[in-house]
């Protein structure tokens, strides 16, 4: 039975999102700017909780109350398909995220496509992330939506594959993109475009991030190894087309005896942790990660 998406929630994407037309030809840039301010005004529940400083890595959210214990962090990597978005489109999400979980949240900014394809992105964040956790000294849960999942997973499974000596303590995903696959269940329910994330678009997206030639390893993830990752966080929206990319994950995990919970939220579409100031589903998707972290701790 295919879900129905909540009219709600699909106004709040409407109301904060910016969709050019197909046949204007905008320029990316403007209309990745046009996107971004489609986004400034979108603040957490918790704003007034949180100072948030622009860095050389990209944002910093830190919340009144900080967790007592060792030092940890929650490194944020945005999602926007590898092509648009950035720490300002995402501030609500990881703005909250600090405020629930008691930790500090950076938002990692990297190189988007297509004019910097793979990878280039991931080198970027494995750079942030190997220099913060030195420069800190902590822990650090990766975390993302969307693209960004697929760059965190990946983040994860290079670090480990070339043992660099970060402390990953958990892995925080997002309705992520894993696989340059299309002929899925959900794509097929879901990837129409109605409900906002299209399978074509999605098709464009990885052509743009990963053109035909380039080495998929730690892009395309459906080989991948996925032993020895630290307790995984997984979040489901229903209602979208990447839905069964999470369900093929948490298979995986549980092939590999990886610690995971996983959390499906019914009637929601791609990208809907944004809303979490009008939107009590998207405000439970992030304080159900806060509660994660909390119960790896204890």
């Amino acid at each position: 039975m295919v879900g129905k998406p909540d009219k709600a929630l699909l106004d709040y994407v409407a109301r904060f999102s910016y969709f050019p037309d197909p046949d204007a030809n905008e320029p990316l840039d403007v209309s990745r700017e046009k996107y971004t301010d489609a986004r400034r005004s979108l603040v957490g529940r918790h704003d007034d909780k949180i100072t948030i400083v622009d860095t050389d890595f990209g944002r910093r959210f830190t919340p009144e109350t900080i967790k007592a214990g060792p030092r940890k962090l929650i490194l944020y990597i945005h999602g926007g398909g590898w092509r648009n978005c950035n720490v300002i489109t995402h501030a609500s999400a990881m703005a909250d995220l600090a405020v629930l979980s008691e930790r500090e949240v950076f938002g990692l900014s990297y190189p988007l496509a297509p004019e910097y394809t793979h990878p280039a992105a991931i080198d970027a964040v494995c750079a942030k992330i190997e220099k913060i956790a030195a420069e800190e000294n902590c822990e650090i849960a990766l975390a993302g939506d969307s693209a960004g999942a697929n760059l965190a997973l990946s983040a994860a499974l290079r670090l480990r594959d070339e043992k660099k000596q970060v402390r990953i303590f958990a892995l925080l995903l997002y309705y992520g993109c894993y696989r340059r696959l299309y002929d899925t269940r959900s794509h097929k329910a879901y990837g129409d475009g109605s409900n906002g994330l299209a399978t074509a678009w999605m098709r464009a997206l990885w052509n743009f991030y990963l053109p035909d030639g380039t080495d998929p390893t730690y892009a395309d993830l459906t080989d991948a190894e996925m032993h020895d990752l630290p307790p995984v966080y997984l979040c489901e929206a229903e209602c979208d087309c990447l839905a069964d990319d999470s369900r093929w994950l948490a298979g995986k995990l549980m092939e590999a005896g990886v610690q995971h919970y996983y959390d499906v939220y019914k009637s929601a579409v791609h990208g809907f942790i944004h809303y979490s100031k009008y939107y009590d589903p998207s405000y439970k998707a992030l304080e159900s990660a806060g509660r994660f972290l909390a119960m790896l701790d204890d």
